[in-house]
């Protein structure tokens, strides 16, 4: 089996280390990072941590976790990536195909944005691969993301900044819900066990019950509600708040933020591509 390099051990670097543990264990996995606490913790985890790629095979797999404006660092410290040909799968928000191709200078590229419920192979993962005739990078990036949740595949790059607010950022979205949820009952008495226990249960039923039953989010909403009812007020209270259109606001401001950042990063660039490639035919 290809050895996979996760550079980048960030919290989105971790989840996805975790998750592949889980299913692939750690004989295989390399993690690159620079940061001494990052790395301890990693090593004593039972991880192969480096500060830098020595060497890599043809076929081995790197995944790209540092923060998009780390990315040009990340590739002077790994000069390695120059001359690699292999799978590269980037979940750098807003780094673009184009931008990839550019400082790595192959077309065997993924985009692709995961979430941190990847930790427990829960993750939702949306990629876009470069070159769509490539069954095997394909099967490659599923392999990796549906060992650690579910994912699907967009045609259109552009749906990568979307993806980026809704299904990179909706964990924080949920969570910053929940943290109102939780705050009401600690205001009611209950203790903060108690309150942050009855919340993710809550979030937990409620998601189990729309993957069981195939309900949409409002039809479970409408069969809560009784006519002039306590949650129907409570719902009548969100809506005079508009808070479907601040929900949409905040993903969309989300996305655009997604572009920018990739809009910033192609200005910023000027990065000296100037490495030789090996001869497409030459052995590694």
């Amino acid at each position: 089996m290809e050895n996979i390099y996760v550079i980048g051990a960030g919290c989105m670097g971790r989840a996805i280390l975790f998750g592949l543990r889980r299913t692939l264990g750690l004989a295989h996995l390399r993690v690159i990072e620079t940061d001494s606490v990052q790395s301890e913790y990693l090593a004593v985890s039972g991880f192969h941590v480096k500060k830098s790629i020595d060497t890599i095979d043809y076929d081995d797999i790197v995944i790209l976790a540092v923060p998009p404006d780390q990315f040009q660092k990340s590739v002077e410290n790994n000069p390695a990536l120059l001359t690699h040909c292999g799978p590269v799968i980037s979940v750098m928000a807003g780094v673009t195909i184009d931008l990839l191709s550019k400082i790595l200078r192959h077309a065997r590229l993924v985009r692709s944005i995961p979430n941190t419920p990847s930790e427990v192979q829960e993750g939702m993962t949306l990629y876009y691969v470069c070159d769509e005739t490539d069954a095997q990078l394909i099967s490659i990036s599923q392999s990796i993301f549906g060992s650690i949740g579910q994912c699907a595949q967009v045609a259109d790059e552009n749906q990568i900044d979307s993806a980026t607010a809704f299904a990179g950022g909706g964990p924080a979205l949920v969570a910053y819900f929940a943290n109102a949820l939780q705050i009401y009952a600690e205001h009611q008495g209950f203790d903060s066990e108690a309150a942050r226990a009855m919340t993710i249960q809550l979030l937990y039923g409620t998601a189990l019950l729309m993957r069981a039953t195939g309900k949409t989010s409002m039809q479970l909403c409408r069969e809560v509600q009784t006519p002039s009812g306590t949650t129907e007020r409570a719902i009548q209270l969100l809506d005079s708040h508009n808070l479907n259109k601040s929900i949409f606001a905040a993903l969309a401001a989300a996305a655009e933020r997604s572009a920018e950042l990739g809009r910033s990063l192609h200005e910023r660039h000027d990065y000296d591509c100037g490495t030789a490639r090996p001869d497409e035919g030459s052995s590694r």
